[in-house]
């Protein structure tokens, strides 16, 4: 179902509210990894194995989600043009997004998108920054919202 940039926008806002999820998941992992120690079951092995992987991603993401979160506040906005390309992988879309021209160069990142389905092409944003970060943390277009889940590169 595809969300209203509004929407999305605010759904980014409430969702700083899991601000704990990255240590959450760790401190889960350690515990159900004590729990197979202690009581001999293997589930509790594989579990915590999954939990660990659900722990390293939301480790490498949760920067990112912040830094958008937090530009929702403080950012510095600035008019500029991204160009989005999808591709599959494995059989999953892999959306990327190119930021062209910005004060600090042209920038380029994979994303998620956030209940919307990006089309691609050239497309008008506007483009957020948070002092402390050089790249663009945030990107508001017309049918969406978008911000890195790794650390964007250089274009």
């Amino acid at each position: 179902m595809q969300s209203s940039v509004n929407q999305q926008l605010e759904r980014l806002r409430k969702s700083a509210r899991l601000a704990w999820l990255p240590m959450g998941s760790l401190a889960l992992t350690f515990a159900l990894l004590a729990l197979g120690l202690i009581t001999g079951y293997e589930a509790f092995f594989v579990l915590s194995a999954f939990t660990g992987l659900g722990a390293v991603a939301a480790r490498q993401t949760a920067p990112h989600w912040r830094n958008a979160i937090r530009a929702l506040e403080e950012g510095e906005r600035s008019k500029g043009k991204v160009s989005i390309t999808v591709s599959e992988y494995d059989g999953s879309p892999e959306y990327r997004v190119t930021i062209l021209k910005t004060p600090t160069g042209s920038w380029c990142f994979e994303f998620s998108p956030q209940n919307w389905l990006p089309a691609e092409g050239c497309f008008d944003a506007d483009i957020l920054f948070v002092s402390g970060v050089e790249w663009p943390v945030l990107v508001i277009t017309q049918e969406g919202i978008l911000f890195p889940s790794f650390d964007p590169k250089k274009a």
